[in-house]
Parts: structure tokens; sequence; C-alpha cells
């Protein structure tokens, strides 16, 4: 089987590459030589961060980009939403890809959370465009254990975007789901699926789990990297995303104030000192290798690393704090398996510690961080959104985790093997070995 990856551009991203190794597991565990197309930004980067890809069937190809046209519009959509409800830009391959195509048989279009607006209608747009290419082309494209939207909203743009959106999902060979919320946020846009949806007229969706359930761990020397004493360690992923970025303002010290670098920083110092916690800073995000050189194109604004510096500058004399440095995505999960709490942001540093069965609260600045929880928990507890974070609201979501967490690492040991079980019923929508392709076997699950 010949499978093109859309949807990736970098191992930078370490919830990336735990989508890509993880998808990449799955499948040869099924199609043992499938065989990968993945776009890449800087293949010897990738190469080098995971040494062993071309074991695995992976081939690094040049990554599609977006261009002026593309901004342009997404920027005219703002102005004009009526624009958003015609043809969206087309967007083509790099041409480096015509001998590859020939070879194709389908898509599984990854990255988690590119089917939404979280980074902007430019990025959505390339990523529709390119699928919708293919399709085109008569080439199948799965959407990947994704989470979708929500592309809700009364304003004639939100309106618009929901439109042309129905219109290309329903176009996909097949969708699956990585939480709930999704599948309730299809349902709206679709309306309840036919029984047995003619072919090409409904995509089959699959609820599963995110793939990364299923990444392995890669043991690690922590030593180094782990913090002195005897208190639990709390490790801590942070990003931009959640963060205050303005200057500190009038009112930046206190305890209610949106959180901030410095806030951050006295809400670590605080219980290091008074022995409560050891901290763990962790990178998920980031432009640099484990020697720390800068290797991949991700802006300093976007990389945890950069965010973790500045902690470090005003944490560096405490001997419970440490961070670890920028390993791959499977050496990541093994440190973050490691901690007795985690705090994260980033999506997959807070899917790599739940599936490691570590107590975890998420800094929510999306609807997936709330869909993943309330699936695993049946409540949103471990949810703090962004909207809310401040030191206090951080100790507050930390004081019941830990009075929660015997019991929520009992439970994330009891349903873990269901949810990696589930990670691998994506498998359904593609063809059995030896099969011609056929997505519509399955039937729909929402």
């Amino acid at each position: 089987m010949n499978i093109l990856i859309t949807g990736h551009h970098s191992l930078g991203n370490r919830g990336c590459e735990a989508l890509l190794r993880s998808t990449v597991a799955m499948v040869r565990s099924r199609h043992p030589s499938a065989r990968f197309w993945v776009p890449s930004s800087n293949p010897a980067a990738d190469f080098q961060q995971w040494p062993d890809a071309a074991d695995h069937g992976v081939t690094y190809i040049e990554p599609p980009r977006s261009n002026p046209y593309l901004r342009s519009w997404a920027r005219t959509c703002r102005l004009a939403p009526f624009v958003a409800r015609g043809p969206w830009p087309p967007v083509h391959p790099p041409t480096s890809w015509r001998p590859v195509l020939k070879d194709v048989e389908l898509a599984l279009a990854i990255g988690g959370d590119n089917y939404t607006l979280d980074y902007g209608l430019e990025s959505l747009g390339l990523h529709v465009g390119l699928n919708h290419w293919l399709i085109q082309q008569a080439c199948p494209v799965i959407l990947w254990g994704a989470s979708v939207g929500p592309f809700d909203g009364a304003t004639p743009y939100k309106r618009a975007i929901r439109q042309s959106m129905t219109k290309h999902l329903r176009r996909l060979k097949a969708i699956s789901v990585r939480e709930s919320l999704t599948a309730a946020h299809l349902e709206g846009l679709f309306g309840t699926p036919p029984v047995n949806p003619a072919a090409g007229s409904w995509p089959v969706i699959r609820a599963v789990a995110d793939p990364a359930f299923q990444l392995q761990a890669c043991p690690s020397d922590l030593g180094p990297h782990w913090p002195e004493g005897q208190a639990p360690v709390l490790g801590l992923n942070i990003s931009s995303l959640v963060l205050r970025t303005a200057g500190p303002g009038a009112h930046a010290a206190a305890d209610d104030a949106p959180l901030d670098v410095e806030g951050l920083a006295r809400f670590i110092r605080q219980r290091c000192e008074s022995g409560e916690f050891r901290f763990v800073l962790i990178p998920h995000v980031t432009s640099r290798n484990a020697s720390g050189h800068l290797v991949h194109n991700i802006s300093a604004r976007s990389d945890d690393a950069v965010l973790l510096d500045q902690l470090m500058q005003r944490l560096g004399d405490l001997k419970g704090v440490r961070r670890v440095p920028c390993w791959d995505a499977a050496r990541l999960k093994y440190a973050i398996a490691n901690c007795d709490l985690f705090i994260g942001a980033r999506t997959h540093s807070v899917i790599a510690a739940l599936s490691s069965a570590v107590p975890t609260v998420a800094l929510a600045y999306s609807v997936k961080a709330h869909g993943i929880h309330r699936d695993l928990f049946g409540h949103e507890l471990g949810v703090l959104p962004m909207q809310r974070l401040s030191v206090r609201a951080l100790g507050g979501a930390l004081a019941q985790l830990a009075q929660r967490s015997v019991q929520e690492r009992a439970h994330l040991l009891r349903i873990l093997p269901l949810w990696r079980s589930r990670a691998m019923q994506a498998m359904e929508l593609l063809p059995n070995p030896g099969s011609a392709l056929d997505c519509q076997s399955p039937s729909p699950s929402v």
C-alpha cells in the first residue's frame, strides 16, 4: 500500500511527530510493506530526529506551501464573507510530487487539528485546498484521527465557512474523529447519516482515539535532567498559545491577572520552595534538536523552548527545577511518563501524559482538550480554559488534580487498553491486505 501523508511538514512539532510515528506503526502492523510519502521542510533534521524512519517505509518529500493569493483571500473573507461561500483558492502540490502521485493509492490527512480555525483561515484553506486537489485527481482522502471545527457562529463569516466546509467534508472518503465533541459537530453539519450511504455521497465516520495513544515511549537517561529532592514531580509544558504576551501592566502581579511568564515563574517558585513539588519543564513544539541547535522552521514566538529559557532565567537558582532537552516525541513521552502529575498546553503533551496514566491538567486553547478529557473521564475537571488562566486559577486546578490523582491514575490504568484499541479502530477505514480500496465497508458510527 502506497500512502501520501498530508497535513504534516516537520517533526519540530512533537505532536505531529507522535501522530506520524503512531500512524505509520499502526498501518504497518496490518500492511507490513506499506510505504509513506511524508512532506518535510527539512528532511535532514527529520531523519536525524527519527533515524530509522526509512526502515518503516517513510520517504520525505517537498512540502506544499501557502502563497500570497491564499493569504489575500483569507483577509478578504473577513471583509466580504460571501467570498468564502464560493470556490476556495486552488492549492497545487509541488511539481516534485508528480512521480510520487503515480504510485499513491490514498492520502491520510493527519495533523490533529488542521481542519479547525485554531491557526486561521489561511492555514485551513491550505489543507482543504490540497486535499480537494487530490480528490479531483481521484485519490481517496481520509481525515485521520482529527478534531474538526467547530464551524459555528451566527456571523456571515462563520456561516460562510460552515457552508463551504460542510461541502468539502462530504467529499472525503472517510473521517476518523478523536473525540466526541467533533463527532457531535459533524452530526450537526451533516445531519443523521443514512445506514448505508451511497458510495461517494457520504464519508464513513468512525469515532476513535487519537493515534498518539499508540505511541511507544523510548527510555532515556533522565538523571542529568531531573530535579533533586523527594517531593512529587510535576511536569510542565507551556506555550505562547495560552500565556499573556503583552507588557506587565498595572496589575500583572495580581494572582487573578491573566497568566504571563512572571506569574508562572512565581507560581513555580512558591511551590518549589515550600517543598510541595519538584518541576520538570518539557518542550513539545520547538525549532531545536536534542543538542539545542536550531534545525526546524518554527518561529521564536511559537517555540516552547524559548519560553522555558525565560522561565529558567528566573528559576535557575532552584535545585527543584530542571528541564529536559528538546528530545524526539518518544523520549519526551518517557520523561512525561515518569512525572507524578502533569500540566500541559500542547495537546499531544497532554495525550503523552494521559496515555501514560499520569494525572493531568490541560491548559485548553481549543475544543479538542475538552472533548478528549470528557471522553476519558466523563467530565472536564482537568481542563482549564486559557481565558481563565491565572496564578490563582492554575493553583486551584493543581490542588484539585492532586486531590483526585490516585483515583484518576487508577481510572486511566483501567481504560487505557480500551483507548489504545480504539485508536486501532481507525484501521477499519483502510482496505484489508490484498483487497481493493473500499472505505465504505465499515458502518457509520456517528
